[in-house]
């Protein structure tokens, strides 16, 4: 057969219009057909399977005024009107409802139509369903936030760890435990307990929020988690009961103890108001208290490991500080308080006294009861000092059998009253040893004040010595001044020089005057 007569023998091809009619017909996109006032005229198939509407649902209606809904973005429909109104082409991503009223998304596009002499006489719009590609957009977006939330409070923990083991006391640690708590989980209020000295209560030692109104002192037994020994989240758990230290027990709250060095030492409490049941949709009030729970475990983790360094930190201050025999402040730790003391002095124009003690014949107790002997002499002139000295003075061993009692703000005749009281109360001591009666305890004491006796810590020291020397020299057991010493020295060259036995001072005798 020739290609003429195949030619002959073919059928011809259907009208365009025609073709257009089966293409739109039997398109899985759905598409509208408007006059160019964007009244509908025609919908394929597809449209109404997408939608629920059907021609005679839309006929002479704009479609925008039937498909778009509550959440349809207002910028993007005003973006569909201007470029209508203008007669170009558009092409968005819309949320469109169904007749049903259910959300879908569409990627939407608007085709103006010309005739060949220009005239514009109708609109096209062809709809894609994408809303399995929004949601999955949707959930990478989400992925993301949440990522970037984490890495938010990952930062912050960092930050805040960073903090708390910086801490150089157990008051700065505090200060951050309240500062990072508050920022870490700004939904809840929350409180950190520590066990008092006895262990029989704990303590509150801090606490954050706007409105917190937490329990000063608290029982051990009162609380689930420290009964049980791990971590509680009320409010998550099918099975659970309030702690009896909880006010409101229809609000959620973590419990978590507080661990250093393998010993339970405190509780972190925190506490979520407005989070009972009827606050919060139940999904969004779990995934919210989930979230913080992890956060809240590390938290409890830092804390602990932040006490227990602080403490050790603390403890080790101590023994460089503080003299291993007496419990007292040491030498080193004299002179870095007596600096600062003086300086605040200067600053406020207040005095400081600064009492030297030396204990009397201390040498024949070692050599006549033994090193032990001397020991115990030493303890109980530490304590004694301790107590009569504080709250208004420190008491410190400076070496051997010398000491100090450093006191800001105190006058000369206070000062005076304290050494001589000191003095007195050692007398009385009673002490013995191995079962023997240990001879009496005297001490002597130099006194030497602020700003008057010297304007450093080195010339009020060398001021006090010199006043406890001419102490000794004058028969010991007495109180002498820096302001006495020059009239006692000039007495005593009169009387004979170093003829201590002239100077008899009897146990409990008054200050040395010239």
């Amino acid at each position: 057969m020739c290609a003429k007569d195949i030619q002959e023998n073919s059928p011809e091809p259907p009208p365009e219009h025609a073709i257009a009619q089966l293409v739109m017909g039997h398109s899985s996109d759905g598409i509208v057909i408007c006059g160019p006032d964007r009244k509908v005229l025609w919908v394929n198939p597809a449209f109404s399977a997408q939608t629920g509407y059907g021609i005679n649902d839309l006929h002479g209606e704009e479609p925008g005024t039937i498909l778009q809904g509550p959440d349809t973005d207002p910028a993007t429909a005003r973006q569909i009107l201007i470029a209508c109104r203008q007669r170009r082409e558009v092409r968005v991503d819309i949320l469109n409802y169904t007749a049903d009223g259910q959300p879908f998304w569409v990627d939407l596009k608007i085709t103006p139509i010309f005739d060949a002499t220009g005239l514009h006489t109708h609109f096209i719009s062809s709809m894609r369903d994408i809303s399995d590609r929004k949601n999955l957009e949707q959930q990478n977006d989400e992925m993301r936030h949440a990522e970037a939330l984490r890495q938010s409070e990952r930062q912050l923990l960092a930050l805040t760890s960073e903090w708390l083991y910086s801490a150089k006391s157990f008051d700065e640690l505090l200060m951050v435990v309240q500062r990072a708590m508050h920022t870490l989980i700004p939904e809840a209020e929350g409180a950190l307990y520590i066990y008092g000295a006895a262990r029989s209560t704990l303590e509150l030692a801090t606490s954050w929020g706007s409105t917190p109104d937490f329990q000063t002192h608290m029982q051990p037994d009162d609380c689930w988690a420290l009964r049980r020994g791990r971590a509680y989240a009320y409010g998550l758990k099918p099975i659970q009961f309030a702690c009896d230290h909880v006010k409101n027990p229809a609000t959620p709250y973590f419990c978590l103890p507080i661990i250093a060095h393998g010993e339970t030492i405190g509780l972190l409490h925190i506490v979520f108001e407005g989070f009972e049941e009827g606050g919060l949709m139940r999904h969004m009030r779990e995934e919210v208290l989930r979230n913080r729970w992890d956060v809240s475990l590390i938290c409890a983790e830092q804390i602990s490991l932040a006490i227990a360094n602080v403490r050790l930190r603390q403890e080790l201050h101590d023994q460089s500080m503080r003299d291993a025999l007496t419990g007292l402040w040491n030498r080193r730790w004299f002179n870095d308080r007596a600096s600062k003391e003086l300086h605040h002095a200067r600053a406020e124009g207040s005095e400081i006294a600064m009492i030297m003690f030396d204990v009397d014949h201390f040498k024949s107790f070692n050599d006549s009861y033994g090193h032990d002997a001397g020991d115990l002499v030493l303890q109980e002139v530490g304590n004694l000092l301790r107590t009569l000295g504080e709250p208004a003075a420190y008491a410190c061993r400076m070496g051997g059998e010398e000491f100090v009692l450093l006191a800001p703000n105190m006058s000369g005749s206070k000062a005076v009253a304290l050494a001589d009281r000191v003095r007195a109360s050692l007398s009385e001591l009673s002490l013995k040893h191995a079962g023997a009666a240990l001879p009496q305890i005297t001490a002597s004491a130099g006194l030497a004040l602020y700003p008057q006796d010297g304007q450093s810590v080195d010339e009020l020291m060398k001021a006090a010595d010199q006043a406890l020397y001419c102490a000794k020299d004058h028969g010991r057991n007495c109180t002498v001044t820096a302001q006495d010493v020059p009239a006692l020295k000039a007495a005593h060259l009169g009387d004979g020089a170093h003829d201590k036995s002239a100077h008899p001072v009897k146990p409990g005798a008054k200050t040395a005057r010239a």
